[in-house]
């Protein structure tokens, strides 16, 4: 009940928020006063735009839970006063202050840090997101990128609770029905879903892929609160203009979050690369696969980029180089079916023989994500 009093607050807060944003501006306008110009006819608008908006967020979640549990409207709130609080400092920066090389490397640090936090307690969508800023570092400041990077390997666990309940929605059984032994404890966390260790009735040793429980139905608000926010900072900051993450980013997710496609795309690859007889793709256990949970092979292995454990393994650096740059290079040029998500959590190289693969073999996962090259690209390239 304390929670739902103080989410439907949330336009007073919007409010006062975005005039503490107009206040900087205010005082910044002596020596900026092209800015003040933009911004006293920009932020009523930011205001407003808040306001109505929380309100309706707040509204249609409420409807649509029954107003029992304002889960979209924790995240909304939540991001809304991460940016509310980021755009303030950077507001309050000037620019010609002789310390100002150094007071942005720390309100970058700052800044960073309340965005990490916010995205691991939204988790889903926000992780994504964070992903895919850390992935910019060739745009972004290294305060960034090396701080959301950390969303690579640090994600909230779900309970055993709401694992049952995706087994029970998409199979009518719970995991320990389904397969002869599954261990609870997830093995990695993503973004987007957990990967856990089981084996199946026959025997084989399985990663279990399991998709967060709320996240398809989570998926339209906070895409819709992300969008907000990323249209707002576009208002305030006008050289700010990153909107082709997101609009790749939701359309990258329709993909990700059906694991039949990645499990149907995994198949196409791995005929697609048979003729490389060192190319590890998991099998894909098609009886124990739904939509959000897919069943693939086990392979012990270890991720690409990790050197120590390649020269630990007494495998020679440029054979591995090698073979993954041979990998793509098939892809690309050959059979135009490209792995689009290739980053180091989704290659490696296995560490010991499992099914017909060696130890050294490169391997490669997870292909929710997929381009097609077609014949004129792939002359082009």
């Amino acid at each position: 009940m304390q929670r739902t009093s103080q989410l439907w607050q949330l336009p007073g807060i919007a409010y006062r928020s975005t005039f503490r944003i107009r206040q900087f501006h205010s005082r910044r306008a002596t020596a900026h006063q092209s800015n003040q110009s933009r911004s006293w006819k920009t932020l009523p608008f930011v205001r407003l735009g808040f306001a109505l908006v929380g309100a309706g967020a707040l509204g249609y979640d409420g409807y649509v839970n029954d107003f029992t549990y304002s889960g979209s409207s924790v995240r909304f709130v939540r991001s809304v006063k991460t940016a509310v609080l980021i755009a303030i400092d950077y507001l309050g920066l000037d620019e010609n202050d002789a310390e100002y090389k150094t007071k942005i490397k720390v309100l970058h640090q700052k800044s960073a840090d309340r965005l990490l936090e916010t995205c691991l307690l939204n988790g889903g969508l926000y992780i994504k997101v964070g992903q895919g800023f850390a992935a910019i570092n060739h745009i972004l400041p290294i305060e960034y990128t090396s701080t959301l990077a950390k969303l690579q390997d640090q994600c909230l666990p779900t309970s055993k609770e709401d694992i049952q309940k995706v087994f029970r929605t998409d199979f009518g059984q719970l995991p320990e029905e389904l397969y002869e032994e599954f261990d609870y404890k997830p093995i990695a966390a993503a973004s987007l879903a957990q990967v856990f260790k089981a084996r199946l009735h026959s025997g084989e040793q399985v990663a279990v892929k399991v998709q967060y429980s709320d996240l398809q139905k989570r998926f339209i608000s906070d895409v819709a609160t992300i969008i907000f926010l990323q249209d707002i900072i576009e208002l305030i900051f006008k050289n700010y203009n990153f909107g082709w993450i997101m609009n790749d980013l939701r359309k990258n997710l329709v993909q990700e979050l059906n694991f039949v496609q990645e499990g149907h795309n995994a198949e196409r690859c791995a005929n697609d690369l048979k003729k490389l007889s060192y190319v590890a793709v998991p099998k894909i256990y098609w009886p124990q696969t739904k939509t959000r949970v897919l069943t693939m092979e086990w392979m012990d292995g270890y991720k690409i980029g990790d050197v120590d454990a390649i020269k630990q393994q007494n495998l020679s650096l440029i054979d591995v180089d090698s073979k993954l740059y041979n990998v793509f290079a098939e892809q690309i040029f050959h059979t135009g079916f490209v792995h689009a998500d290739p980053h180091p959590g989704n290659s490696g190289f296995c560490t010991k023989k499992c099914t017909q693969w060696t130890r050294g073999d490169c391997l490669i996962r997870s292909w929710a994500l997929r381009g097609v090259a077609g014949e004129c690209a792939r002359s082009a390239v």
